[in-house]
């Protein structure tokens, strides 16, 4: 094997020009699919951590009909199911804001104590809303910083005083806090509204007269997702008819986004799988090409007594060696790419596996572009052969 493996070699780096056009063709094509394959990885990854950071795994509970109905019993209720991490209950209005010279319309959030574990707001001045602003109906509030931008022109606005007026309902909300813009679900849902407000939810239901809740955001483990729904459908369909609840999975709508993540890698994979194949057309056009110019040596060597095995052998060595090495060299840069995207926190678990069925997969290419070339010259008959001029 290793005696045809340097004659493979030897023959190859004969015509090292047309050597290195056709390896650098496979290499080129094997590149884009192991390239799109550690993209789509690493889209995958990231839009999961993007959404995780949204609170989206998690369940949301809604009424059903336009009416609330949730309240502070069904609260309690749903807290106390020892599989719910934590639960918060929304109260979720639109009004229009002032701070300093600008008025602007802003969505109104009512919003418990660590709303950052449940919708997961990203504090980045001041401090957020706490058990002692809720229970005492404190008029305070937390805004994030494109609010902020748009009323002074920078982000740290804490002690300001807010005017929030709902119909004819006028507050005086004293900023304790910013968020910054896009850190919460709520935000990312609503992403038509320029800014949100958050507020104790006693205080948002002093203002606009509600004492129902317009949903509660449930925080679980992800794995128990399912589980945990029907236990909470259980639970409230003690105080509420089945049909007057709506509880949304959000960690499910997590899973479908990212099913088609990466269903869009792996079509753009195999779209850039056709150019390894028209690679591998190269591959028998230079291998057809080296018979031809090879045939009189073809014929010298079937007469002093190479079988028409050796001869397919040799000629195959050569289409292998020729997809298997443009392979390895197109596959470097995506492994450095993933490795890159790795050292900064990007986990790459199994494209590695990726680059190796690449590398079988070049192999085959050759091995099936390589056979009619070499089977081609294991049948030349070694007189007609030996009379070749070439």
């Amino acid at each position: 094997m290793g005696e045809l493996m340097n004659g493979a070699v030897r023959q190859l780096f004969r015509k090292k020009g047309r050597t290195w056009l056709t390896v650098s063709a496979i290499a080129v094509g094997v590149m884009m699919v192991a390239v799109v394959s550690v993209l789509s990885r690493a889209g995958r990854v990231v839009i999961d951590r993007e959404l995780e950071s949204m609170g989206m795994n998690g369940l949301s509970i809604t009424a059903a009909q336009t009416e609330p109905l949730l309240d502070g019993e069904a609260l309690e209720a749903v807290r106390g199911l020892s599989c719910v991490m934590s639960a918060m209950p929304l109260s979720i209005t639109y009004g229009e804001v002032s701070l300093g010279a600008t008025s602007q319309q802003a969505v109104l959030c009512g919003i418990d104590a660590g709303a950052d574990q449940v919708i997961s707001l990203s504090r980045k001045h001041g401090r957020l809303i706490t058990r002692g602003d809720v229970s005492a109906r404190l008029r305070v509030c937390v805004v994030d910083e494109a609010v902020a931008e748009a009323a002074y022109g920078r982000s740290n606005v804490v002690g300001k005083t807010m005017t929030v007026r709902v119909g004819e309902q006028r507050y005086a909300l004293t900023v304790v806090g910013v968020t910054e813009t896009g850190s919460s679900l709520l935000q990312n849902v609503t992403a038509l509204i320029p800014g949100m407000v958050y507020l104790p939810y006693t205080t948002a239901q002093e203002l606009t007269g509600q004492t129902a809740f317009d949903q509660i955001a449930v925080r679980t483990d992800e794995a128990e997702t399912a589980w945990v729904e029907r236990r909470i459908e259980q639970t409230l369909s003690r105080l509420y008819d089945n049909n007057l609840i709506r509880t949304d999975d959000l960690a499910t709508q997590k899973d479908r986004l990212g099913r088609v993540v990466d269903a869009v890698g792996v079509l753009l994979a195999a779209i850039s799988g056709i150019s390894l194949l028209v690679s591998g057309i190269g591959i028998m056009t230079v291998m057809l090409s080296s018979v031809s110019e090879r045939t009189r040596e073809i014929g010298i060597k079937k007469a002093i007594g190479a079988t028409s095995g050796r001869i397919l052998r040799e000629f195959l060595a050569e289409a292998v060696l020729l997809s298997l090495g443009g392979g390895l060299i197109g596959i470097l840069p995506a492994a450095t790419l993933a490795l890159v995207l790795s050292a900064n926190g990007v986990a790459m678990s199994g494209v590695f596996g990726v680059f190796a069925l690449l590398c079988v997969f070049s192999l085959l290419v050759g091995c099936v572009f390589g056979v009619y070339p070499a089977y081609k010259a294991s049948r030349l008959p070694p007189v007609e052969a030996l009379r070749n001029e070439s």
